[in-house]
This record gives structure tokens, sequence and C-alpha cells, in this order.
């Protein structure tokens, strides 16, 4: 059971891409941790699924081009 856990927190600090990315570009831009990150972004998808992965989305579009202008 431990070997499950070690995968998944090292799945999740990982900053590869998860669906779209967004919490990593968040991690990234903020320096914030990677893991942490997500847990928040899944927290707030299950506390309120539609507008959770409503931002979430928007995020996705406006981060790569908040990027290129800064």
């Amino acid at each position: 059971m431990d070997s499950y856990t070690d995968k998944y927190l090292r799945r999740m600090k990982r900053p590869s891409r998860i669906i779209c990315g967004v919490a990593a570009m968040m991690a990234d831009k903020f320096n914030w941790s990677c893991l942490w990150t997500r847990l928040v972004w899944a927290l707030v998808i299950l506390m309120n699924p539609g507008m959770g992965l409503l931002i979430y989305f928007v995020l996705a579009l406006v981060l790569p081009k908040w990027e290129t202008n800064f």
C-alpha cells in the first residue's frame, strides 16, 4: 500500500502536465509547490465542479498568454 502512495505523490509533484497543466503552470509562475497546487485544485473541483472546471479552463487559456506578455 505504501508503494502506491509514494507513486501517487511522485506523480503529483512532477511538473509534467496532467490534463491541461494549469496547476503546473501556476506552481511554476508563482514558485509554489506543484503537489499542493494540484491538491488545492482537486479540492476546488470536488467542492464545486462546475465553477472549478470553468475557472480551471479559463486559466488554461489565460496563463500561457499571461506568460508571453510579461
